[in-house]
């Protein structure tokens, strides 16, 4: 997969984007599968795995793919690391991935022949047309597709399809009874406020974890989370932007309070220090979601902002934000950007001007006016 075929029109944007197209083969039968898709990234390449042994209805022993980036995670002629993902993929449909070995193209000589197969047989059928979608590449190349199979062989009798019916169909294993349902897999950490972040949603884990390296595997419907190899988590995935944390009860410490000296107590006395309009809108951020530990990386982040700014420009800024009914570290943010700005320029403006206090004119030339 990866090599780029064909451009298609956007109809929403009008704009030509690229179509890469995923190839796989049975070396016995020659037997291909071919399918375009709009980029190469991990979740794609698994989709063509899955699709690919679809198609062929059934599952070969051993997977031989690119040594590509999107698989391998860390060459080895030994024992290569594969991407997690794509891992996890194998070992649903009971594959062996033996990633073929950078610059030997004899590990995947079949993959290989047949590229120029698709480029003569598909490709070049396909060049003068205009496509709109990649659905509409897709149908074509499908019907390419079938033309190629049903092609007579010319120095034996029958064609690929005849031949993988009688030899490398009955090697397949047969398809598992679920299809593969494609995970994301992303190292991190357990925060201070003992929730995991994913694709910007937080989810919480029993406070014990606290600063503990974790793994968070994502699917469509489910985000769970893991400690070496323990699943400690679990949740329904969250796609609803006006409420970004996850938070179940039972991870939460005894009475609700933060761990590692964490509290509503802390925030608040550390916002007194600053001011009495810092202090009410902390207050109003700790209360405005439904466990307060859900908004103590806003409120750390404010006390971050809070070692860059002047006490007059947060408290300023804190009184603005209140007026708003602004609770979002983002918008206090910008709100304290535009205060400093204005107090700089007040500041400028403050600069006295009299008859009698010289202005840097009074020194051109370098000259000294007595």
């Amino acid at each position: 997969m990866g090599r780029r075929y064909h451009n298609y029109v956007d109809t929403h944007t009008g704009e030509l984007k690229p179509a890469y197209l995923f190839v796989a083969v049975l070396p016995a039968s020659s037997y291909p599968f071919v399918y375009a898709y709009g980029d190469t990234k991990i979740a794609n390449w698994i989709d063509a795995h899955v699709r690919a042994y679809e198609y062929f209805g059934g599952v070969p022993k051993i997977t031989i793919p690119d040594n590509t980036k999107t698989a391998v995670i860390k060459p080895d002629g030994v024992d290569p690391l594969l991407n997690k993902s794509y891992h996890e993929m194998a070992r649903h449909y009971r594959t062996t991935i033996i990633p073929a070995r950078a610059g030997k193209p004899k590990d995947k000589a079949a993959d290989e022949n047949m590229v120029g197969n698709v480029s003569r047989r598909i490709i070049a059928a396909l060049r003068n047309r205009q496509f709109f979608s990649l659905h509409e590449i897709n149908q074509a190349i499908a019907g390419e597709l079938e033309k190629l199979i049903n092609r007579p062989f010319q120095k034996m009798d029958g064609n690929r399809k005849t031949a993988f019916e009688k030899i490398d169909k009955p090697c397949l294993q047969p398809l598992p009874a679920k299809r593969y349902e494609y995970s994301d897999w992303k190292e991190t950490k357990v925060a201070f406020n003992y929730h995991v972040e994913y694709e910007g949603f937080f989810y919480s884990v029993h406070y014990s974890y606290v600063n503990r390296p974790c793994s968070v595997r994502a699917t469509s419907k489910t985000i769970e989370v893991y400690i070496g190899s323990e699943r400690v988590a679990a949740h329904p995935r969250n796609y609803n932007p006006f409420k970004r944390y996850t938070t179940l009860e039972e991870h939460m410490p005894d009475e609700h309070k933060a761990v590692y000296g964490w509290s509503t107590e802390r925030f608040l006395s550390w916002a007194d220090k600053t001011g009495p309009n810092t202090r009410e809108f902390i207050k109003r951020i700790l209360e405005s979601r439904e466990y307060p530990v859900q908004s103590y990386r806003a409120c750390m982040g404010i006390m971050r902002l809070c070692k860059s700014y002047p006490v007059e420009i947060m408290e300023t800024a804190s009184r603005e934000a209140l007026d708003k009914n602004t609770c979002s570290f983002k918008y206090f943010n910008i709100i304290l950007k535009q205060v400093a700005v204005n107090y700089s320029k007040v500041k400028n403006d403050r600069i006295i001007k009299h008859e009698n206090v010289r202005g840097n004119g009074a020194y051109a030339g370098g000259g000294i006016h007595a």
